[in-house]
């Protein structure tokens, strides 16, 4: 079954979104942050039906066929090579965060350490606070990426507490 064209007023109204950058006969050609934004959004199993319509993009005008012909060509895309910048400006977010994520799990681990070398004195009955602020900062020393609020959370003092043994131990 062939598309059917466009009505002046549809044509109108397609090319007044931002998701749109031309319209040919029956072709509808995307804008790249659609494009890309549509991609990421399927990739992260959203409907491909509701990422266009909440571009404004409304199913009944351009057929459900159009819509699936798009993701379609676009998957196809990405598998063959096509759009590596696009995918690399995607995966660079999701870098950081992943960065972030590491150096969260990086601090725990050092902490777990450091609990384990204390299990000692845990058995004995229990870690005075200044230890555990020596802690913090022997691995501190150790890792300047360490995320100090995490290491305050697992050994059971306020960071608060931390900068403020830290300040009287510099002094």
């Amino acid at each position: 079954m062939a598309r059917r064209p466009f009505t002046e007023e549809e044509r109108a109204y397609l090319l007044s979104l931002p998701a749109v950058a031309s319209i040919e006969g029956d072709t509808i050609k995307y804008a790249r942050s659609f494009r890309n934004e549509c991609m990421r959004r399927y990739y992260a199993r959203e409907s491909p039906t509701e990422i266009f319509r909440s571009a404004g993009l409304d199913p009944q005008v351009l057929g459900r066929k159009r819509i699936e012909g798009a993701i379609s060509r676009w998957s196809q895309a990405r598998t063959d090579g096509e759009g590596a910048q696009e995918r690399a400006a995607v995966t660079a977010a999701e870098q950081r965060d992943l960065h972030q994520q590491i150096r969260v799990l990086t601090s725990e681990i050092e902490v777990l350490r450091g609990v384990v070398a204390l299990s000692g004195a845990l058995d004995r009955g229990g870690v005075r606070k200044t230890r555990r602020f020596e802690l913090i900062e022997e691995l501190r020393q150790k890792d300047p990426d360490l995320v100090v609020s995490v290491a305050c959370e697992a050994l059971g003092v306020s960071l608060s507490g931390y900068y403020r043994w830290r300040a009287s131990a510099v002094a």
